[in-house]
């Protein structure tokens, strides 16, 4: 009898498998089986499971076998959702369009003061604190820019000096003396002042940087 039991437990575990595994379903975004090209390699490989998806979502067995004008009720639920994926596709692409109209419209701000303040092919921005020992740069592209802080080791040759950290991020125009940008290390946001002859600029925390053109 005890032998017996064994079987059938151990038979009822593999039909408990068996089943399982047939019934695992493929998850799927029912609307991009709605927006989806219908001859789309992944529409192809999806038809089966989005039928379903599709069909689970308005109440159906089968949507495809649905006669809709013979279905009002049925009909209006397929539009809807239909409706409710054309807005959400719509959404996306708006917020896609708006983040790089931004990102065009900070690059072309960026020409504003780029004539004034120079990049760093030509020119670059230095600290010098004497008292703290630290000597930093700072150097603006088209729409990065980049810190670097230096060790003076008691020392006035720049080539003595220890290197102690570089930062970089992007930078936006603010207006023709102003400037934001944000370090790509954090997230952390950062601003310059820059004086009315470009010579000089003021960060968020008070140090003056001095422009000097690279030879």
């Amino acid at each position: 009898m005890i032998k017996l039991i064994s079987i059938n437990a151990a038979l009822l575990s593999l039909l408990f498998l068996v089943t399982s595994c047939g019934s695992e379903s493929k998850s799927v975004d029912v609307c991009r089986c709605l927006i989806e090209p219908g001859n789309s390699d992944w529409n192809n490989e999806n038809k089966e499971v989005c039928r379903d998806a599709i069909s689970k979502e308005i109440g159906v067995a089968n949507w495809e076998k649905v006669n809709m004008s013979d279905n009002p009720a049925i009909s209006a639920k397929f539009d809807a959702l239909a409706k409710r994926c054309a807005d959400k596709k719509e959404t996306t692409e708006s917020k896609s369009d708006a983040i790089e109209n931004k990102e065009t419209k900070s690059n072309n701000d960026n020409s504003i003061l780029i004539p004034n303040i120079g990049t760093s092919s030509g020119y670059i921005w230095e600290s010098i604190d004497t008292k703290a020992q630290v000597y930093s740069t700072l150097a603006f592209d088209n729409a990065v820019f980049r810190n670097t802080v230096y060790l003076m080791n008691g020392k006035t040759n720049s080539e003595d000096f220890t290197r102690m950290l570089e930062l970089s991020g992007h930078w936006n125009t603010v207006d023709t003396n102003n400037a934001n940008g944000v370090i790509s290390l954090n997230n952390v946001e950062v601003s310059w002042v820059f004086s009315e002859d470009y010579a000089t600029l003021t960060n968020n925390k008070g140090a003056v940087y001095n422009r000097v053109k690279v030879k």
